[in-house]
């Protein structure tokens, strides 16, 4: 008898998540599901996948923990497509929400041409392509936007996009935990959720994109602790608004031939690096299983069993936070009856022989918004078709600019206790409790040293 369970990696991609946070998990092309975590870059630790990144300055801005590293699997989509973002708290979807609504801030989309994804995505090179910050007129923020729906962001990318490889790059700023007074006493730092998403684009032209230089960033380095959006009190916003988002205006690229039959022209590439193979049977975010040897014989029918299982510890291994739903389908539907069938003498197959069950993980029903009004930009969206209400500009009811934040929910995280910080006590007019640290260089070290263990924030 061989043995015939493996449950590699479970620890790590069913480890818990904080409760307040956030991760992109998933992207969907004009509307059609990509599956969860296909050609998303995720901390390869499940129970960090959603943490902030604090430190402005460290590597994990690029793209996120573990961002670095290449995924199998990449997004094809074309110029002008509207592309969504899913983001969870809870990464493999066993619990609903997008963030807390405490945790409110802007939301930017960068995206970098790359010659191809083994490539260092650090350094400079990277534009905005989409952001949204506070609305007025709505008196939202865009997270409250996309909490509205469902933890779901939809923009279009630009027409004038050239053909290639890139990174789309999401990131999520909680500004919850930032006030400012005059004296310089309070000192607080906002929290930065980042992923990227590897697409392959097909645009309209080929070639280097050519981007403005007051439009082009690297990261890190983009935004700054000094920036007027990073020290914004959103708990009194009196005399400070308009909000400036953090990082450069989105830059927008035409193309030289505009309107609906450019865009129509054309089509979704099929063949390009990372694309999903044709042989692939079982998808489970960036793995593939493909069909065993056929086989006649006693000593063939456990050679196929014995790939079988290989293939499934694999799937285990390369599981990212979005789960195992493939690889229990493997697993359980074509290892364990193969092996089934080894040891009932039945040396003809292998079971299930030419089954597809694709990706698992991609919805059958989900209702995706049309594409978000974001700030500054250019072009008009692709698609607006699907409306929602955020895309609808409401008047402003009154000049009061105070707005009332939900306090947080409590946070449990697996790390070790480590002493409390001491918290601030609010300005006059705030009236919500403030986890900050105050006044000397010791307890602001303090501060920023707890804030990457701490589980309450």
């Amino acid at each position: 008898m061989r043995s015939t369970t493996v449950l590699a990696g479970l620890a790590t991609v069913l480890a818990p998540l904080a409760s307040a946070h956030t991760v992109l998990t998933t992207v969907f092309v004009n509307d059609k599901d990509q599956g969860d975590g296909t050609g998303v870059r995720m901390p390869f630790n499940g129970s960090i996948a959603n943490f902030p990144i604090i430190d402005m300055n460290s590597n994990d801005m690029i793209c996120g923990r573990d961002g670095l590293k290449k995924v199998n699997y990449t997004i094809p989509a074309t110029a002008g497509s509207k592309m969504t973002f899913e983001f969870r708290t809870y990464a493999d979807g066993s619990k609903p929400g997008f963030i807390d609504e405490s945790h409110q801030g802007p939301i930017s989309v960068y995206a970098k041409s790359v010659s191809d994804f083994d490539q260092n995505p650090g350094g400079d090179g990277w534009f905005k392509i989409w952001h949204d910050g506070y609305d007025e007129s709505t008196k939202k923020w865009a997270v409250q936007k996309v909490i509205d729906t469902n933890g779901l962001l939809s923009i279009s990318l630009p027409s004038g996009m050239p053909t290639g490889a890139y990174l789309l790059r999401t990131e999520v700023i909680a500004m919850q935990n930032v006030t400012t007074k005059a004296d310089g006493n309070w000192y607080c730092e906002p929290q930065f959720y980042v992923n990227c998403a590897q697409v392959y684009l097909q645009g309209s032209s080929s070639g280097k994109l050519s981007i403005p230089s007051d439009k082009e960033v690297a990261i890190p380095g983009h935004v700054h602790p000094s920036d007027k959006g990073l020290n914004f009190n959103m708990y009194d916003m009196k005399g400070l608004l308009p909000y400036e988002i953090p990082g450069p205006k989105p830059f927008i690229s035409t193309s030289s031939s505009s309107g609906a039959n450019a865009k129509a022209a054309l089509t979704t590439p099929t063949k390009f690096p990372g694309a999903v193979p044709d042989n692939c049977i079982l998808k489970n975010a960036n793995w593939c299983g493909f069909e065993v040897p056929s086989y006649t014989t006693e000593d063939g029918c456990w050679a196929a069993a014995d790939n079988c299982w290989a293939q499934n510890t694999a799937c285990f291994d390369a599981a990212p936070p979005t789960g195992i739903q493939g690889c229990q389908i493997w697993q359980n539907e074509k290892c364990q009856p193969l092996a089934d069938s080894c040891n009932a003498k039945q040396f003809t197959g292998p079971p299930n022989k030419g089954k597809v069950w694709g990706d698992v993980t991609v919805k059958k029903s989900v209702s995706v918004p049309g594409v978000m009004k974001g700030a500054d930009l250019v072009e008009d969206p692709v698609d607006t078709s699907k409306d929602t209400n955020n895309n609808v500009v409401k008047p402003a009811d009154n000049n009061n600019n105070n707005v009332n934040i939900p306090s947080p929910s409590t946070t449990v995280f697996n790390t070790a206790t480590v002493a409390p910080v001491a918290a601030a006590a609010p300005t006059e007019t705030v009236s919500h409790t403030i986890r900050c640290g105050r006044g000397d260089k010791k307890q602001k070290r303090r501060m920023h040293i707890n804030r990457h263990k701490r589980a309450d924030f």
